[in-house]
């Protein structure tokens, strides 16, 4: 008769130490790579730094390089006409006429957002208005309370500027279909692709489309936007060099700290962090703004890489062209007037118009 021989055990936490090395071990490679690559990065990002122009000229690979790490779609060749455009209107008030817009981005997909034109003869400024997570066009625009955004689009409409606030695939249910927008993100990232890149060749086709309205300035065209506004703003306006002036609020920081799924692209550590990206809109103007009691983000984190794209900015001789402003509030949009007046001064629109100036008055 075969003898049964007894198998060893052990407690549950007889490993445990073992998997403390290895994930210690793990941790400090990462930790290591990462120091690599952050000389990687300041390697790879050498603009021109001669002149302004000098500087914008020598940016071109480096966009392109920003496109590829983002992905599909915005990898796609450049449409060679204009998005078709479907308008419905809403109506008029005090500060002008409003109008839901559909864009055309590529075959079977159009963009939705709405467009508020100012009373008086135009052409006009135009601002995009970006809202961010859990928002929508009109949530930021004030139709039923502006949350966070603080009055965002209308402050700019204000201005005698027309402002587009678009719509990103990321608003709760109370605004509509569910959907769960970081698994779309998955699914576009083993396309090659993210999210963000298709969010952003969403603006980029919308730019293309209103620039070409009669009543639109196309050479003054700006951007603002809070949280995910703010990351849009930010990459937006580094890739698209129409967007004249920049506002992002509530999003610029240490990029290897806040690293949420959907901000996370192949090598962007030894590429593009937050500060590449802004250096990517310089010589034009661009504003960044933090809240010091933030809940999202720790602002002490903003400051170092703020330094970073103030240091182009002045190497350049252009300082006045970068404010970073810490704003006493939380994760919001900072009721001070200084980055509108920022936003508008250089879109041309210091003053605002008599009828917008009448409804802030009585408003």
């Amino acid at each position: 008769m075969e003898q049964t021989q007894e198998l060893y055990h052990e407690p549950p936490e007889a490993g445990n130490r073992y998997r403390e090395q290895f994930l210690s071990q793990v941790l400090a490679l990462i930790e290591r790579e990462f120091q690599e690559a952050d000389d990687r990065r300041t390697v790879f990002f050498q603009p021109d730094v001669s002149s302004p122009v000098s500087y914008e000229a020598s940016l071109g690979p480096y966009r392109q390089r920003l496109r590829a790490m983002l992905g599909w779609p915005l990898t796609l060749p450049a449409a060679s006409s204009l998005p078709s455009v479907r308008e419905l209107s809403v109506g008029e008030d005090a500060l002008g006429r409003i109008m839901r817009m559909w864009i055309e981005v590529v075959p079977g997909l159009e963009t939705y957002g709405l467009l508020f034109l100012p009373h008086g003869a135009g052409p006009h400024a135009l601002v995009i208005s970006q809202h961010g997570g859990g928002g929508t066009p009109e949530l930021c625009s004030d139709f039923f309370g502006s949350a966070n955004y603080n009055d965002m689009s209308r402050r700019v409409l204000r201005q005698g500027i027309a402002v587009f606030a678009p719509q990103l695939l990321r608003w709760t249910e109370t605004f509509g279909a569910p959907h769960d927008f970081l698994q779309i993100d998955r699914w576009m990232k083993q396309l090659g692709g993210s999210l963000a890149a298709l969010e952003l060749l969403c603006l980029q086709r919308s730019v293309d489309a209103l620039a070409a309205r009669p009543d639109i300035d196309a050479s003054r065209i700006g951007m603002i936007g809070l949280s995910y506004g703010g990351f849009h703003t930010l990459f937006a306006a580094a890739l698209d060099t129409r967007i004249r002036v920049a506002i992002s609020s509530c999003f610029f920081s240490n990029r290897r700290t806040y690293a949420w799924g959907d901000w996370v692209w192949k090598d962007a550590a030894s590429h593009f962090f937050d500060a590449e990206v802004a250096a990517l809109v310089c010589p034009r103007w661009l504003y960044v703004e933090v809240g010091a009691r933030d809940e999202l983000f720790d602002v002490r984190l903003a400051e170092p890489e703020a330094e970073k794209v103030r240091a182009v900015f002045t190497r350049l001789g252009i300082p006045e062209r970068f404010v970073f402003r810490q704003h006493p509030g939380g994760h919001e949009l900072g009721t001070s007037s200084e980055p509108i007046t920022f936003l508008s001064r250089q879109l041309g629109c210091g003053q605002p118009s008599a009828d917008a100036a009448a409804a802030a008055r009585s408003g």
